[in-house]
C-alpha cells in the first residue's frame, strides 16, 4: 500500500520504532561507522526479526534499513556500487517479508551528517555544496526505486541548507509517482538543530506543499516537540508526523545515549497529538516494538 493512500483511512498511524535500539536488544553491537547498517551488511536476519516485531506490535508503516546505507558509507568501505546496490536490494527485501499489504514500506534516507558518523545528524554542524547534497542523496533514492520503493522521509535532518537543497534541488528531480516526506531534529527548544529558529523553518516550508506533503519531527525530545507545537508547527498546511526519541541525548564520541529514556514522556502526549490532527505518530531511537504497543495500545487502536 502507498502511503498517501494509507492516510485516507483518517486515523493516526502508527510509524515503527528505532530500528537501532531493537538491534542492540538482540545483543548487536553497532559501535562502527556503518551504524544498523553494519547489521544490515553481516546479519540481515536479525534486520527482519526486527521489522517483524514491528508488525507485531502494530505499526501501519515500516522505515527501510537505509537510514545510514548511503553509497558515501559503504564506498568509504571499499565496496562497489553493484555491491551496495545489492544490499539496497537486501534492505528491502528483508522489509518485504516482514510486512503485509496493508502495511506501507518508506525509504529511510538519513542525513549528509550521519554518514560523518560524529554526531553531526543531531548539530548540523556541516557545510556542503547544494550540488554534493543532490549527488549524496540521489543514488541512494535511485537505488530505492529500483526495488519498487517509492515513498520516502528525509530523516533526522538538522540543517537548513540540506532542507533547502533537498526540496528545491533533489525532490524536483523526481515526478508525482514519488511521495516525499521530511523530518527534521530539534533541540529542546524547538529550534532547528543547526540553530534555526524554528519560525524561520516553519515560514520557509509553507509554499512547498505540493511537492513536500508530509512533514515532521523525529529523534527530539518530547519537550523540544512540545516546543515545536506551541511555535506554531500544526499550522503548516502539511500533514504532521512525530517520532520522538527516549529524551535521552546522543554522546557523538563515545556513540552512546548520554541518560536513561523515559518512554513515558512519549505514552503521556500520544492522545493529545491524536486530537491536535498529527496523523502520523511512532518513536525512534531508544524505543522498541513494545513502546509501539504501547502506543497502539494508547490511541485504543
Amino acid at each position: 500500500m502507498r502511503l498517501k493512500d494509507k492516510l485516507l483511512l483518517k486515523r493516526p498511524l502508527i510509524l515503527d520504532g528505532g530500528l537501532a535500539t531493537t538491534l542492540e536488544s538482540y545483543g548487536c553491537n553497532l559501535n562502527t561507522s556503518l551504524w544498523s547498517s553494519e547489521i544490515l551488511k553481516n546479519d540481515p536476519a536479525k534486520i527482519q526479526q526486527a521489522h517483524a516485531d514491528f508488525t507485531q506490535a502494530g505499526a501501519d508503516i515500516l522505515l527501510t534499513s537505509t537510514y545510514q546505507a548511503s553509497y558515501a558509507t559503504f564506498s568509504a568501505i571499499g565496496l562497489s556500487d553493484a555491491a551496495i546496490d545489492a544490499l539496497i536490494a537486501d534492505a528491502v527485501y528483508q522489509v518485504k517479508q516482514a510486512t503485509t499489504e496493508q502495511q506501507v514500506i518508506v525509504g529511510s534516507l538519513g542525513p549528509y551528517g550521519a554518514y560523518l558518523s560524529d554526531g553531526s545528524e543531531y548539530t548540523g554542524t556541516y557545510n556542503i555544496s547544494r550540488s554534493d547534497y543532490v549527488d549524496f542523496h540521489r543514488q541512494r533514492i535511485d537505488s530505492l526505486i529500483a526495488q519498487g520503493v517509492h515513498d520516502f522521509v528525509f530523516e533526522t535532518i538538522p540543517s537548513f541548507a540540506e532542507i533547502q537543497a533537498i526540496v528545491t534541488a533533489i525532490i524536483p528531480l523526481y515526478n508525482q509517482k514519488q511521495t516525499f516526506w521530511l523530518s527534521v531534529t530539534v533541540d529542546d527548544a524547538g529550534n532547528l538543530s543547526d540553530g534555526t529558529a524554528f519560525e524561520t523553518l516553519r515560514d520557509y516550508l509553507q509554499d512547498y506543499d505540493p511537492i513536500l506533503p508530509i512533514f515532521g519531527i523525529n529523534c527530539s525530545t518530547v519537550t523540544g516537540i512540545n516546543n515545536t507545537i506551541a511555535r506554531g508547527l500544526l499550522s503548516l498546511p502539511q500533514t504532521i508526523a512525530l517520532y520522538p526519541n527516549g529524551g535521552a541525548h546522543y554522546d557523538a564520541e563515545s556513540k552512546t545515549w548520554s541518560s536513561d529514556s523515559n518512554e513515558q514522556a512519549i505514552l503521556d502526549c500520544v492522545t493529545s497529538w491524536a486530537q491536535q490532527n498529527v496523523a502520523i505518530i511512532g518513536g525512534c531511537c531508544q524505543t522498541t516494538p513494545q513502546t509501539i504497543e504501547r502506543i497502539v495500545a494508547k490511541l485504543n487502536r
